[in-house]
């Protein structure tokens, strides 16, 4: 589900909308998806409700997607982290945008779920924070699935 394509070492952003925008755009410039903005305010929207920063230095900005045929994933690593409104206060380090198609909320939670589950484990988060390449996260969300 996550594409080397779609994984951002090193973010420049240092604002939350900052970050939003960077990931979406990361699917923008693949082609996986068309307009940019609108997809930022509705997230930034989400954001006004509840804050996806869920702490330990991890965001996990989600929204359903009308037309979208798939659930796409990126991820973004921002060494130096991002005031993310998250619950513990602390800034957001490790993101990960998650879309999904309109209508399949039930997988949708899935994956949040599962994604929350797998990275309580700090020494994954850790591995994460330390990944040299794209094929290097890729990897370690793997490994972590299967345990």
């Amino acid at each position: 589900m996550l594409d080397p394509r779609h994984i951002r070492l090193s973010m420049k952003a240092h604002k939350k909308k900052d970050a939003i925008e960077e990931l979406v755009t990361i699917l923008h410039e693949s082609g996986k998806i068309g307009e940019v903005q609108t997809l930022v305010k509705e997230l930034l929207e989400r954001e006004k409700m509840a804050s996806t920063g869920i702490g330990e230095g991890i965001a996990i900005p989600h929204k359903l997607i009308p037309g979208l045929n798939d659930t796409l994933m990126v991820f973004g690593r921002k060494k130096e982290g991002v005031n993310f409104d998250s619950l513990d206060n602390k800034p957001a380090t490790l993101f990960f945008l998650i879309l999904g198609p309109e209508g399949h909320n039930v997988d949708h939670l899935r994956l949040l779920s599962k994604l929350a589950r797998i990275l309580r484990d700090p020494r994954f988060r850790e591995t994460l924070q330390d990944a040299g390449r794209p094929e290097d996260i890729i990897s370690a969300i793997r490994k972590q699935e299967e345990e």
